[in-house]
């Protein structure tokens, strides 16, 4: 069948191109014709005989619009695609793909660049370089503005980042060049993740503790003028706000009083709660503060970004597959789906845990893997990581789908060799959602000694289950190794792998990650011991009240 589409977002040439092999192309983006559509008759009109509509900015809101067309497939190419109405396509069973991350990385490049401003009082040179008011007829006046002009070093400075996700993180990679502290406030974000970087605290102790606060949260009802004038009022006098997330989360007016009454030192804003702006902008008017008309993600590599994901999506779609950024899989009753939203959540989630594992150096290189089981209705899937990608550079595309028999679903890599290990004990322990296999140093050094970790230490028992077995040596990737696991492991969270490091279980990724640690901590204690003399082990009494801990542990997925 011929398809027939309409793009009013901006194109990468290259894709544009290959988009036009596949079908016929109406290519009219709003930035060269300058026109946004708002009128919900007035588009459908426009998409009479179109299949496929790719937009970035048209108001595609109102449920009258969902009524009206016929298309067959909608895109937004935004991160948040808040102008699709979400709740009507689905009802009319039209498959909507969006184009998340595609800005993540031009948003902090320049959340960046405006700190580094702000800390050097650039905007205030640029005006006053620029100005008629600029003029140095002796040494005195040169002197006067190298005074005035004096700026301050990012070092040692605390920054605070309000929404840790994909920007703020992002953000805190950037910085962490300059020796900054972090103060972080994301009540979704777990701790783990978090204090690789800093500290996780609240916001009234981030506010007023910070030098820079940097907002990257979502705009939600909840959080509307989240920075409000008592925010506002209890910034240090020398810190600075930057807002690149949205408009509403900042009280504009209480901060045009703060800056006007010189309240905090500055800031920098690219959106505000009315866009676009114009010259009639009231904080126009400040020399220590950045105004710019929403460009944090205006760069050419975000358009190609987004054009690489929708054309890779619609090809999938094309071929009755299921697109990676559909926002609602159930329209698609032809298909087997999995809800894509929780896919891309867990594939983060992955990667975040190997970072972890990487800094705790509980794995280096490419060693080890980590795998997540998903049960959708009657199927099971298994997100798990790639085979010989090294673990700094692993990123959230690379972890793969495969299904209970190995086979590839979804993912351009190969599946971690030790794929067969972690199918068997996934089909043998239905309490185990999630594994990692690391090679951790001393529970490697008990493995390569081909020695068992006793039930030496209370707070072992019940994480773990007992004695942790140590499986005798077979083959990386065999299904010999997946039988000696399967027997040594048994009912316990965890089992050491002779030669080769140790395998931890739990009902979650977390839960796994909790066993991996009190795994490492006893192995590291029972060695240490033993260099001495052969410890004591807890009595059976002891140990087999903690068993029945263990099985509570279990039951109420603790761990």
């Amino acid at each position: 069948m011929n398809m027939k589409a309409l793009v009013t977002a901006s194109l990468s040439p290259e894709v544009l191109n290959e988009l036009r092999k596949l079908m016929e192309v109406v290519y009219e983006p709003w930035v060269q014709t300058r026109e946004i559509y708002f009128d919900a008759k007035e588009l459908a009109e426009k998409l009479e005989g179109i299949d496929i509509f790719i937009t970035e900015t048209d108001d595609v809101k109102k449920k009258e619009f969902y009524e009206l067309t016929n298309i067959k497939l909608l895109i937004s190419c935004r991160g948040d695609p808040f102008n699709v109405n979400l709740i009507a396509a689905t009802e009319k069973g039209l498959p909507v793909l969006n184009t998340p991350f595609r800005n993540v990385d031009a948003v902090a490049d320049l959340t960046v660049c405006y700190i580094l401003m702000l800390a050097r009082k650039i905007p205030e040179v640029e005006r006053i370089l620029h100005s008629e008011k600029f003029e140095v007829i002796d040494f005195e006046n040169w002197v006067d503005y190298f005074v005035q002009f004096k700026g301050t070093e990012l070092g040692g400075k605390t920054v605070g980042i309000i929404g840790f996700g994909q920007i703020g993180i992002r953000v805190a990679k950037r910085l962490k060049a300059f020796g900054v502290k972090f103060l972080i406030y994301d009540p979704f974000v777990p701790k783990t993740v978090a204090n690789e970087y800093g500290d996780i605290v609240d916001i009234d102790f981030l506010v007023r503790n910070s030098d820079f606060i940097t907002i990257h949260a979502t705009a939600t009802d909840e959080n509307d003028n989240l920075i409000n004038e008592k925010r506002l009022e209890s910034m240090k006098k020398t810190a600075y706000l930057i807002n690149t997330a949205k408009g509403s989360l900042v009280d504009y007016e209480a901060l045009e009083k703060a800056l006007e009454q010189k309240k905090i030192a500055g800031a920098a804003l690219d959106v505000f709660p009315l866009e676009p702006i114009d010259e009639d902008n009231k904080f126009l008017k400040f020399s220590n503060t950045i105004i710019s008309p929403h460009i944090g993600g205006d760069t050419k590599e975000v358009i190609e970004r987004q054009s690489q994901m929708l054309l890779e999506d619609i090809k999938l779609w094309l071929n009755n597959k299921i697109p990676r950024n559909i926002m609602n899989p159930e329209v698609l009753t032809d298909k087997k789906v999995i809800s894509n939203l929780d896919i891309n959540d867990l594939r983060k989630k992955i990667v975040d845990f190997c970072k972890i594992l990487l800094k705790d150096k509980h794995v280096i290189g490419s060693a080890g893997n980590v795998s997540v089981r998903v049960k959708d209705d009657d199927s099971e899937y298994v997100l798990i990581t790639p085979s010989n990608v090294n673990y700094i550079e692993m990123k959230p595309e690379d972890i793969l789908i495969i299904d209970m028999g190995g086979k590839v679903i979804d993912g351009d890599r190969n599946p971690s060799v030790e794929k067969q290990m972690h199918l068997s004990v996934y089909k043998e322990r239905e309490d185990i959602n999630a594994i990692i296999h690391a090679h951790s140093i001393y529970s490697t050094v008990l493995s390569t000694l081909n020695l068992s970790l006793p039930p030496l230490m209370e707070e072992l028992v019940p994480y773990i289950g007992g004695e942790v077995l140590c499986a005798k040596y077979e083959e990386a990737g065999t299904e010999e190794l997946a039988e000696t696991v399967i027997k040594d492991l048994d009912e316990r969270n965890a089992v050491l792998l002779s030669n080769h490091g140790n395998l931890c279980c739990g009902s979650h990724l977390e839960g796994a990650y909790t066993v991996l640690q009190y795994l490492e901590r006893g192995a590291k204690i029972y060695y240490l011991a033993k260099l001495v003399k052969d410890p004591s082990l807890l009595p059976e009494d002891t140990i087999d009240y903690e068993k029945d801990i263990f099985e509570i542990f279990k039951e109420s997925k603790k761990i």
